[in-house]
Order: structure tokens, then C-alpha cells, then sequence
């Protein structure tokens, strides 16, 4: 049951990024997507290996849910709160919708508790909501290393 539910969650997030105007050519697209994979990785395996906050489940269906989770949902979610905060739009929508993103990533992490995906030890939702939200301004600060090497602005001269 798990595994539907986040794959049409995983879904949803999809259609809506794919509507969600991109500022970022397909080649940044794919090298922030990688660095939020490797990031995200990172962060889970040190809270559920290292830590012991934030339990995965063991089973394997629930396995694939998490890692549907893991690898399109949170990545797809901050990419687009990424691009959001890329954007032309004033500086307050930018970070209004970047919120709202962080909020839904909260609300998936409540969804992931509801299908007994993961278990909060010495760790909570702020706690999480937090995580995300430090996620995305990293990202969003790589981006524009990026962009700037792209545009010869570290050049020594």
C-alpha cells in the first residue's frame, strides 16, 4: 500500500515540476539534481546509520517507497524550490513559494510516518522542516556558484 501511495505522490510532484516554469538550462537541471540525490543521501543515512533519529523501515515494499521518497519526491521538490528562488519574480513571492515547498516536504514527511516508512527518534518535524529548508538555500547557493562559473565570474584576470 505504501509504494502506491508514494508513487502517485511521486507523480503528482513530477507533473507539477514539469509545469512549474525552469530557469536553469537541462544541464544545471541535471547537475542539481545530482547534488540534491548525494545531499539528501547524506542527510538520511546519516540520521537512520550514524544517528539513529530517523528510522527507515527494513521491508522490502516499504524499501522501495522510501527510496521513491528518496530519489524523485524530496529531489524534485527542492529542485523546484530552486528554480522558484531563480526566478524573476519579487524577491517575496520567490521566498513565499519556496516556503509553501518546504511545508509540502514537511507534509511528505508526515505521509511517510503515516505509512510507517520512517520513525522520528530524537528528531521531529521542525527538526526536519528545518533540514529541508537549509537544503534548499544550499542548493540554491550552489546554483549560483554554478551559474557564475558558467559565466566566466571567477575568472582570475
Amino acid at each position: 500500500m505504501s509504494i502506491a501511495v508514494l508513487a502517485l505522490f511521486a507523480w503528482l510532484v513530477m507533473i507539477v515540476f514539469a509545469i512549474v516554469a525552469k530557469g536553469f538550462t537541462l544541464t544545471e537541471m541535471v547537475f542539481l539534481y545530482f547534488i540534491i540525490v548525494i545531499l539528501t543521501i547524506t542527510q538520511f543515512t546519516i540520521l537512520d546509520v550514524n544517528l539513529h533519529w530517523v528510522s527507515v523501515t527494513r521491508s522490502v515494499e516499504e524499501s522501495f517507497a522510501i527510496y521513491i521518497c528518496r530519489f524523485i519526491v524530496i529531489p524534485f521538490q527542492i529542485l523546484m524550490a530552486v528554480c522558484v528562488l531563480n526566478s524573476h519574480m519579487k524577491a517575496k513571492w520567490r521566498w513565499v513559494l519556496s516556503a509553501t515547498i518546504a511545508i509540502f516536504l514537511s507534509i511528505g514527511d508526515r505521509i511517510y510516518l503515516w505509512a510507517g516508512l520512517i520513525t522520528f527518534h530524537r528528531w521531529n518535524g521542525f527538526y526536519a522542516a528545518f533540514m529541508y529548508v537549509v537544503s534548499i538555500v544550499l542548493v540554491w547557493l550552489i546554483a549560483r556558484w554554478f551559474l557564475g562559473l558558467e559565466e566566466g565570474e571567477f575568472k582570475k584576470t
